[in-house]
């Protein structure tokens, strides 16, 4: 039982002194991936999967280390394909940033909220130019939804009226 408990905690100090290694690695403190200790900790927990743990408080606690294990597995991947693909980059000091590329210039924005502020006159649906700020606001926080699931790409939008009723449409650059 006390050898159990004994190697989950050292799992966990494992898994703590991990996260910090790649802490140190991503802000430029550590100059290369610690995969070595990595696959290390992969193994340990993937040998221990395999064991049957009679004690329900340890299987919980094991399941909870191997699910933060992995969560974070799968974020340090996500995070050096990104620098790999150059999305994201390093700053002069080392540290880890995304590049800060505007999804869509600020003078589309106030065009096509005067587009759309014309096409509701005109279409009889109504529109203060108090509606201006919100408007471009709400079409800019779209418009990063759609370029960070697009891969960073630019985004246009476009006003059309259909059945008498002014849309907007985003296209990707």
């Amino acid at each position: 039982m006390d050898d159990a408990k004994a190697l989950l905690d050292q799992l966990e100090a494992a898994l703590a002194d991990l996260k910090h290694q790649y802490d140190l690695f991503f802000g430029g403190k550590r100059r290369g991936e610690p995969t070595k200790e990595r696959k290390g900790l992969e193994t340990k927990l993937l040998v221990w999967s395999r064991r049957a743990i009679v004690n329900n408080a340890d299987q919980l606690r094991f399941n909870n280390i191997s699910g933060r294990f992995w969560a974070y597995a799968n974020l340090w991947s996500r995070m050096v394909r990104d620098l790999e693909e150059g999305r994201l980059r390093r700053d002069p000091v080392g540290t880890v940033a995304r590049v800060g590329e505007e999804p869509v210039d600020r003078e589309h924005l106030e065009r096509v909220t005067a587009e759309l502020m014309e096409a509701r006159r005109s279409c009889g649906v109504g529109g203060d130019d108090s509606e201006g700020p919100s408007l471009r606001d709400t079409l800019y926080a779209r418009a990063l939804e759609i370029s960070s699931s697009a891969g960073g790409k630019k985004v246009e939008f476009r006003v059309t009226v259909e059945e008498g009723k002014p849309k907007i449409k985003a296209v990707l650059r």
